[in-house]
């Protein structure tokens, strides 16, 4: 249990900028970065909802708290960073068009 919630420590220190991001990217980073780590919490999210379907996990277990708690607001974050990315990332699309634009007419 205490292994989910460090992972999901580390994760949150990237998307945050307080770490280094595994990309080298300042566009790029945080869209790929935010949305590995979304599909991660989402592949707990998904064990965790097996684990109560087969009546392994119980409500107010350790990971029924985790998904219903910290593991959800996690997801809630690393959904608002993807968007984030996107939009830098489109942003960045923009103005490189735009030069390319101004470099084609002189």
């Amino acid at each position: 249990m205490d292994e989910i919630y460090d992972e999901l420590e580390q994760y949150v220190d990237v998307i945050l900028g307080r770490e280094e991001a595994p990309l080298a990217s300042p566009y790029l980073a945080l869209q790929e970065i935010a949305s590995a780590y979304l599909a991660r919490a989402y592949e707990i999210d998904m064990l965790i909802h097996r684990a109560e379907a087969n009546r392994e996990v119980a409500k107010n277990s350790p990971y029924y708290r985790l998904r219903t708690g910290a593991l959800r607001s996690f997801i809630e974050m690393a959904r608002k960073m993807c968007d984030l990315g996107s939009r830098r990332l489109s942003q960045e699309q923009l103005i490189t068009q735009q030069r390319r634009d101004i470099g084609e007419t002189f």
